[in-house]
Parts: C-alpha cells; structure tokens; sequence
C-alpha cells in the first residue's frame, strides 16, 4: 500500500475517533449561549461554560450595530448575531471590529460579510497565515491532534469535575470547528484598515480604536466607548498575572503607552473592561496598574540610560514589593522566568541598553 494511501487512513481514523470521543449527535450549535446587558445599549455574548470562547460586545447605536470580535465557530456566532438582533430588535450590523489576527478572533468574520469588518493593518496577512492554504491545513492538523490528547485527558479526568466538562465541551468544539473550516468556509478579511488609531462617529457613541500591537500579536488593538465608559482589548495580560514583554516580540512600548494613555489618563470614566476569552477577567483597577507599571519602567529606564546608568543599576531600581505592590500576588512567573526581571532586560535592550 502506498504512503499516501497510508496517510489518507491515517486522518480518516484520527477524524473518526474525534467523532467518537465528543458526545454523540452534539455540536457547537448545541453548546449553551449566554447573553448579560450591561447598559441598555450594551450586550455581552458568548457561548459554553468551560471553554475559553470568545465574548462578544454588542453596541446599538443610532447609526448601527457595532459588534466587537468574532468566534472560531460559524456556528456559534450565527447563534450570537441572532440574539444580538432580538435583544436590541433590529438587524443593520454596521461595523464588525477585529481585535487581532488571532482563528479564533476572526474565523467567525464570514457571518458579518454584510457588515463593514474594520481592523488593524496587519490582521489581513496573519489571518491568511493561519486561515488560507498550508496555514489552515495546519491549524486542522493541530485541531485533530488536540482532540486525540483531550479525548485521552478526559476519560482519565474525574467524572463530573472541572476537568472532564473542559474537555467534553472542547471535544464538541473540536468537532465542529474541523466540520466547519472544511466545508463552506471563507476567511473574510476586514475592508477598513488602520495603523496607529481610528474613531467611529455612531452619532450618539464614539468607538475608539487604538492600536496596542507586539505584546500578544502585532495588530492588537484596544477599543473604547467613552459615553458607556467600556474598554475591550481582545487576549492582552488577564487580571492574575504581571504584564510580560517578551524579547523577541516586535512591541513599541512607548507608542503602546502613547495610545493606552489617551483611555486611561483621559480622564473619562472606565467601568468595565471586556477580556476577550469568556473564562478570563480583567478588573478596571488592574488595567489602570497594567498602564502605570509598564509607564514606570519605561520613563524610568529611558531615564536611567539617558544618565549613564548600567542594566545592574535598573534592575535595582525597581521591585514588584516596593515599587509595584498592587501585583505581588499575581502571577510573576512565566515558565520558570521572572516577569518583572525579564520586562526590565526587555525594555531596557528595546532603547538600546546593552
């Protein structure tokens, strides 16, 4: 028998037994939807309860519907721009808003092919990195390899912990997503593109869109609607852990903090801010302490290397437990490195310190 052969059995039993391992007959589609009003004119949408799906925000405003971030599954925000339409009872979806690149920001796009799709100038080419030709066979590959090592994970899981209903709700969604980047998929790219930052006139609403890129992906973003006092910023640093720049990654912190300032030094009230993955949270009190850590460091550093000073100088000049003590409980280590020590290296070599 032929590899190829070989290799076309191959995922034709990995596909079987990813069909075998989620509960029989259900699908994404059949994952509970959930819906929270946070003002009159404000929605929040999301569906399961243990999966790391996305959590929609839904504007009505006088000029349309302004929708902010997508979901990997079709399905899903099919599901969610229906209950989007009757909640608010009506259907002129005017902006849908990507906050980065990311499949499962984006793969749902196609949904909202009637509506204007606005991002980042970078989320076109990494979306067709990971949603068109060898990048999407790729992104299969890893959804069946997923489902082989989860369905494993839950049969050796407590019945009924945690756990098991993480993996059972992933392997539905495993399920559905390979059905569905298989069969009518269309990556959709956003027609409205910007650089450094863009409002949107809604008449009685402004939605403010800057450009925060290179922690997470390059074309991150933050959003603010200042009448609602809402801030969305997509997969950036959660609530329970310190902010971490990594070394190789393309930020610019002080073009970060240019446009992170106009939300939080604006003076304008934040109430909520919206993290994107519906099991995380982030608290407005964090992401204000998010801002001033970051902007410490930076003006600091900047200054210490201005005067001569060396990195053993700067590493000095700042601890989490006297400087930064509103994070000394979060999380301060990423595989087994110190945050707060690898953010002073990184930024104190992103402005040319040796």
């Amino acid at each position: 028998m032929s590899k190829f052969f070989l290799g076309v059995i191959l995922v034709l039993f990995l596909v079987i037994m990813l069909f075998a391992q989620a509960p029989a007959g259900q699908t994404a589609a059949d994952l509970p939807l959930h819906t929270q009003k946070f003002s009159d004119r404000v929605l929040f949408a999301w569906a399961g309860d243990h999966m790391q799906l996305i959590r929609v925000v839904a504007l009505s405003t006088a000029r349309g519907v302004v929708v902010i971030e997508a979901n990997l599954l079709r399905s899903i925000d099919a599901r969610i721009r229906a209950a989007i339409e009757k909640e608010f009872g009506r259907k002129d979806i005017k902006y849908l808003i990507n906050t980065h690149f990311h499949h499962d920001h984006t793969a749902g796009n196609q949904v909202y092919a009637d509506a204007t799709i606005v991002g980042h100038t970078t989320v076109p080419e990494g979306m067709k990195a990971e949603l068109t030709g060898e990048g999407l066979t790729k992104q299969l590959d890893k959804f069946k390899g997923m489902a082989q090592d989860w369905g494993e994970r839950q049969k050796k899981a407590a019945p009924d912990s945690g756990e098991f209903h993480f993996f059972r709700e992933g392997l539905i969604v495993l399920k559905s997503v390979i059905e569905e980047l298989q069969t009518g998929f269309t990556p959709t790219f956003p027609s409205v593109l910007f650089d450094k930052s863009l409002v949107l006139d809604m008449g009685d609403m402004t939605v403010e869109l800057y450009a925060v890129g290179g922690t997470h992906t390059p074309s991150d973003i933050m959003v603010f609607i200042p009448e609602e006092g809402l801030v969305a910023i997509g997969d950036m640093w959660p609530d329970q852990m310190l902010p971490y720049l990594s070394k190789k990654a393309p930020w610019d912190l002080g073009s970060i903090l240019e446009n992170w300032g106009k939300i939080v030094e604006s003076g304008r009230e934040i109430k909520h801010v919206n993290f994107a993955h519906s099991d995380m949270k982030l608290k407005v009190e964090t992401f204000r302490q998010q801002y001033r850590y970051l902007k410490t460091l930076w003006d600091g550093l900047c200054e210490l290397q201005a005067k001569g000073a060396t990195l053993e100088d700067a590493t000095a000049k700042y601890t989490i437990e006297r400087d930064f003590p509103y994070f000394k409980d979060r999380r301060l280590k990423v595989r087994d490195v110190d945050i707060h020590q690898n953010n002073v290296e990184a930024i104190w070599e992103k402005i040319g310190g040796k």
